[in-house]
């Protein structure tokens, strides 16, 4: 996706109103928070232990028969010698839509690719910690070709994430939810916002701090300005419209929670002066962005570091995180103790797997 610095004032502008605190490194933790993601699966979790694990996929090319090779590295890696966890799974096809989440509400990510059809179908398999191979737990077909499985989220709060797609027709954005807890379909429908020229579907996240999630979707303007935003998945209700960062500029990402407070905060990564990285992270509870510089970057984010989405130190909030393709490296800040942690692994050319959901 390409980068430009054209249109920083409505960034800026933004930031203006909501208030804008420069910090050095990331704060410290809230411990006396309970983070909804601490009663449910972490994010990229293949092994359990509450810890995004260092995972990076090998696509094959367009046209290829070959299939997606996931590389798992459990985290923490262990420093014995041939002790690290590491798998090497193949699993789905290039043309797959890449979903891991936990669907069974074991607390740990499943290997899952929605694959587009007539039905489009989910097909879910639990990560092989043992020897074994893998083994399909479970084909659901839900969905067409040209629906978007990044929809899914835990809608009803039971812990597990709820299968959804969501697709426009005419104009209006429908979502279909299937219940993990009543095993019951329901659908929601919006009309794309006047004035929009594209929107992007992400994955669930929870604005209220009840441990359900709330429908997210975001749309770029003539502008350029990104707009969130958030809507019950049970009654459709809208939640908040917050606009927040420069699609041209700034990677976008899926919410999550990065304060400690139990709820989803909006985040924005720039390119900035001299091949860095700043990271704007804004609260909406208490309105207020904070920016923190890390990772190398460059103008459209293709050269250096690529921003990703997690939970590496296992808080139950997520970090600042990026992997460096030059040396097949995971960095990132932790939010418990706000020291930097790196991990090596991968391969030149390998996608990491926290990219999925930053646009």
């Amino acid at each position: 996706m390409k980068k430009n610095t054209k249109n920083l004032r409505s960034l800026f502008s933004v930031f203006a109103v909501l208030g804008l605190v420069i910090t050095a490194l990331w704060w410290g933790a809230n411990t006396s928070t309970i983070n909804a993601q601490a009663v449910r699966g972490t994010l990229f979790d293949f092994t359990g232990n509450g810890r995004t694990d260092f995972t990076v996929l090998t696509i094959p090319p367009a046209g290829s028969a070959d299939n997606v090779i996931w590389k798992v590295a459990g985290n923490p890696a262990s420093p014995v010698p041939n002790q690290a966890f590491i798998r090497y799974i193949a699993y789905g096809f290039g043309t797959d839509v890449i979903v891991p989440q936990d669907y069974t509400g074991d607390r740990k990510t499943e290997l899952a690719v929605w694959r587009p059809g007539v039905p489009g179908v989910f097909y879910i398999s639990q990560f092989p910690t043992g020897t074994g191979g893998v083994m399909l737990d479970r084909a659901v077909p839900f969905g067409n070709t040209g629906y978007d499985p990044n929809a899914v989220g835990d809608y009803d709060g039971d812990r597990k994430i709820d299968y959804a797609v969501a697709r426009v027709n005419f104009g209006i954005l429908t979502y279909y939810i299937m219940s993990s807890n009543t095993n019951t379909m329901r659908q929601i429908s919006f009309g794309i916002r006047p004035g929009a020229d594209i929107f992007f579907v992400v994955n669930g996240a929870d604005f209220t701090g009840d441990g359900r999630d709330e429908i997210v979707y975001f749309t770029v303007d003539a502008n350029d300005l990104t707009t969130y935003n958030t809507f019950d998945a049970v009654t459709g209700a809208g939640v908040s419209e917050v606009n927040f960062g420069n699609f041209v500029t700034d990677y976008a990402f899926t919410p999550a929670d990065y304060t400690g407070d139990g709820r989803a905060d909006f985040v924005a990564a720039r390119a900035g002066a001299g091949n860095t990285i700043i990271w704007y992270i804004l609260n909406p509870v208490t309105n207020t962005v904070t920016a923190t510089q890390f990772g190398i970057g460059d103008p459209d984010f293709l050269a250096n570091d690529r921003p990703l989405r997690g939970d590496y130190d296992g808080d139950g909030r997520h970090d600042i995180a990026v992997y460096r393709r030059s040396n097949q490296t995971f960095y990132y800040i932790s939010s418990q103790n706000g020291s930097l942690q790196g991990q090596k692994f991968g391969d030149p050319g390998d996608t990491p797997l926290g990219r999925f959901g930053t646009f």
